[in-house]
């Protein structure tokens, strides 16, 4: 514990984010009370910290100190009191207005504009369309012109110094601290932006920071919305921290490549996408194409993941599912007549019934009889199951009768051999068959 202590307050003071931490220290007057310390300063086996809850700055042992029963440190919230009376975006006023003040606001386009125009008219009266071209584009330029002067002297005029404080946004007993910091209105302007636009989410550039963060999402949105974040910080991470080196640059960008994987793991699902047909067993199909989550799948039968390991399809909140198969529940329904303690004829009269009801998925799966046909497709159903135990010749014997296994016991090999197209090999075959199901 002391050791992931120590290695997120290194962080935190390399980094200079002001982040808090909320500990109980075995040490010092009172033993086995909760702190809650803000680190400045790390130096092997110590860490000088500020501590809110005696308001005094002192150091403390990492061998002695874990982390609070929540196992997490207070979320601290900077906000600033700092006022400033030189805005850079202030209303924009008339043309001849802005002119004459001595700090003058920017002026609105309606009426760089609209004087333009006045000026370029009284031109076209006495010099002619080129007059009035020429006076046009000098007082759109000169406006324009203006106008950018005005804002960069208004940004020079806010730069400034503020204090940034830091307050616990959960209970504790400690005093809100404060960290001096030297800002101008463009950065100002730039975190504006980035903090209160409500696209906006809020990264991680420590692994408390991200641990906390990603705790706190709830819904798959929250989640995409803050691995999109994630990834558009690392895009702008120079941007975003000009004067961190390059060693705490890679440390800030590691933190958001874990911060990412850890986000999309808590998405992570699985689809069952087995090869669906109608030999598929009935408890396969019956989850097929479903999407279960990590302790789902696992709770399971093993066979889903021996057997058909290969058939899971990991999801996370990126990914779209495979499409349901267009007839799977109508293979559930046959395979539960197949799998059924229906008999013989009258699983075979069962199966024809199902598919004369339903006759496109009867022709998509197992084709068009012929007009000449022998068996129907229930007893073709059934003759494979004769051939599946070993009966050779099974759907030409089943069209003679040989309809089930008892039957097929009393055929004599000798005779068998003399049919059209048997040979040795079929009839020692039959033998075989036949030596199986005797009892």
């Amino acid at each position: 514990m002391s050791e992931s202590l120590r290695q997120a307050m290194t962080e935190a003071v390399e980094l200079k984010t002001g982040e808090a931490f909320e500990i109980i220290y075995h040490g010092g007057s009172s033993p086995g009370s909760k702190r809650t310390i803000m680190p400045l300063k790390v130096d092997g086996h110590l860490v000088y910290a500020k501590c809110f809850d005696s308001d005094s700055e002192k150091n403390f042992r990492f061998d002695r100190m874990e982390y609070a029963t929540d196992n997490s440190a207070p979320s601290w919230k900077p906000f600033d009191t700092s006022t400033n009376s030189n805005s850079a975006s202030k209303k924009k006023t008339g043309f001849f207005a802005s002119m004459k003040k001595s700090n003058p606001d920017p002026m609105s386009n309606k009426a760089i504009f609209g004087v333009s125009a006045l000026f370029a008219l009284v031109g076209f009266f006495f010099l002619g369309p080129i007059g009035f071209l020429i006076i046009y584009a000098f007082f759109v330029y000169a406006g324009l012109s203006h106008n950018r002067d005005v804002k960069k002297k208004a940004q020079a005029k806010a730069d400034t110094t503020k204090t940034v404080h830091f307050a616990p946004t959960s209970s504790t007993n400690g005093k809100t601290a404060s960290v001096d910091v030297k800002s101008t209105a463009a950065t100002d302007s730039k975190n504006t932006v980035k903090n209160t636009s409500p696209e906006s989410v809020p990264t991680p550039t420590t692994k408390t920071e991200a641990h906390k963060i990603i705790n706190s999402l709830k819904t798959k949105e929250e989640i995409e919305s803050f691995v999109q974040a994630c990834y558009a910080a690392q895009d702008s991470i120079y941007d975003d921290h000009p004067t961190l080196s390059e060693k705490q640059i890679d440390r800030i960008y590691s933190v958001l490549s874990d911060a990412i994987d850890q986000a999309e793991y808590k998405t992570l699902s699985w689809q069952f996408v087995p090869d669906v047909h109608s030999d598929t067993p009935l408890d396969v199909l019956e989850i097929a194409f479903k999407e279960f989550s990590s302790a789902e799948r696992l709770a399971l039968p093993a066979k889903f993941r021996t057997e058909y390991g290969s058939a899971w399809l990991e999801l996370t909140y990126d990914s779209e599912p495979d499409l349901k198969e267009e007839f799977l529940d109508n293979l559930i329904e046959f395979r539960k007549i197949v799998e059924s303690d229906l008999q013989d004829d009258a699983m075979a009269n069962a199966i024809d019934a199902y598919l004369s009801e339903h006759p496109i998925f009867s022709v998509e799966y197992f084709g068009k009889l012929d007009d000449n046909a022998l068996l129907t497709h229930g007893q073709e159903w059934m003759a494979s199951k004769l051939a599946k135990e070993g009966l050779p010749s099974a759907w030409e014997l089943y069209a003679e009768g040989y309809t089930t296994i008892e039957k097929c016991l009393a055929i004599e090999p000798d005779e068998f051999i003399k049919r059209k197209g048997i040979g040795p090999k079929k009839k020692q075959q039959l033998i075989e068959f036949q030596n199986k199901h005797r009892k």
